[in-house]
């Protein structure tokens, strides 16, 4: 794994524990991301439903809660020597 990729992924997994997942603001993450990892990111988030009944079945209740983070930025490759691309990168954070 090169360095920059490990890098970059401990900015981002030092930076979600930093924040309130519940409360969080898209754009603001990537402004601060992009400021910590010198690109903006992708942001795709995850949600999941539950739902619940109550005791007497009757009344369904559905709770939505984030689940993942999915994160894309990219690292440069060396494709040949002395030619480098960017290569994309997508790493997954698990919100508890």
């Amino acid at each position: 794994m090169d360095s920059l990729q490990i890098f970059k992924e401990k900015a981002i997994n030092n930076y979600l524990s930093s924040i309130d997942m519940n409360n969080m603001n898209i754009k603001q993450m990537k402004e601060d991301l992009k400021k910590l990892l010198g690109e903006e990111p992708a942001i795709r988030l995850n949600y999941v439903q539950e739902k619940t009944l109550n005791e007497a079945g009757d009344e369904e209740k559905t709770v939505e809660r984030l689940d993942k983070v999915f994160i894309t930025f990219t690292i440069n490759k060396e494709l040949l020597p002395g030619k480098e691309m960017p290569f994309p990168i997508t790493k997954e954070f698990i919100v508890d």
